[in-house]
């Protein structure tokens, strides 16, 4: 809560993909105790979630050259990296392309889009 606050203010909201953790009666105790608003959304819908194609494009980064690591410190240093080193324009763009990806997703009925 202090980190969603503090970038965020006091009105934002909360969206998740509706994975059982998320969507438990404790959880929803929770985010209703902090007065948080939960926006609705389909059940693993990954291609309604921007921050999947950060994913992809970190994950490349990180075992970008056949990267392997010997340690857990090593690959946290990696992620951390690609993290960090993100252009803002990649997450820009990732945001921007949420109405289109909405769009096509309505237009094939909620399957999964093939992109």
């Amino acid at each position: 809560m202090p980190f969603a606050e503090n970038i965020g203010g006091q009105n934002w909201k909360y969206q998740h993909d509706n994975a059982p953790t998320h969507t438990s009666s404790s959880t929803k105790n929770y985010l209703n105790s902090k007065n948080v608003t939960v926006l609705e959304w389909p059940p693993m819908s990954p291609d309604l979630n921007p921050i999947e194609n950060v994913w992809g494009i970190m994950s490349r980064k990180v075992y970008e050259n056949g990267g392997k690591f010997y340690s857990v410190n090593a690959l946290k240093t990696s992620i951390e990296s690609a993290w960090y080193n993100l252009e803002p324009e990649i997450l820009q763009t990732s945001i921007m392309s949420m109405e289109k990806l909405v769009y096509d997703v309505l237009l094939k009925n909620g399957k999964t889009l093939n992109y």
